[in-house]
């Protein structure tokens, strides 16, 4: 059982080391709340590694990946132009907007890492070891150990850098995932 942890801790960290979902949550604690970012990031991570255990032992789900991709892509493409329009100057979390919820960065994380690679390594992990909890919990303590460095750097690089270089730097982030994003789903259908 310690193998099995520790096994995935180590290959989902070090997956997850400059992955997609790392870059996409530094925008996020880099423009909101800290609470916002780190309940939203806990969310995502842990519903995607549960997803990808569960898939694992073979409990069997049938998405249609491609599909949700696609979603996924349209959804970086609609949160680089809100970063950009839709906030006005650095409101983006404001109190009365969507991106202070901790569901919309959970919903952010959880598409992102839809097929990504450590969801899949989680997946081979729990398929190859057959255990269901020691991955789950693994997978997401690596994630979590990954994810915190980018939450730190965001959250400290939000605070020194002017907020119309962040706007854009986040919405490019946002942009550059949704256009890749959707490309890949493409190739899938």
């Amino acid at each position: 059982m310690l193998e099995q942890f520790l096994s995935s801790l180590l290959v989902v960290a070090a997956s997850e080391m400059g992955d997609k979902t790392q870059l996409l949550v530094l925008a996020f604690a880099a423009r909101c709340p800290l609470p916002t970012v780190i309940v939203g990031v806990l969310l995502g991570l842990l519903t995607t590694n549960l997803m990808a255990a569960l898939l694992g032992v073979g409990i069997g789900m049938a998405l249609p990946l491609a599909q949700i991709k696609l979603g996924a892509g349209v959804l970086f493409l609609g949160f680089a132009g809100w970063t950009l329009w839709g906030g006005g100057d650095g409101e983006e979390c404001a109190s009365d907007t969507p991106l202070r919820s901790p569901l919309t960065v959970a919903g952010a994380f959880f598409m992102a890492e839809l097929g990504d690679k450590t969801q899949l390594a989680a997946l081979t992990l729990a398929a190859r070891y057959q255990a269901f909890w020691p991955v789950w919990l693994g997978a997401s303590v690596g994630m979590i150990l990954a994810i915190a460095l980018a939450v730190g750097l965001g959250y400290f690089v939000g605070r020194s850098i002017p907020d119309k270089a962040l706007k854009w730097f986040s919405a490019a982030i946002f942009g550059i995932f949704g256009i890749v994003t959707i490309i890949t789903a493409w190739g899938q259908f």
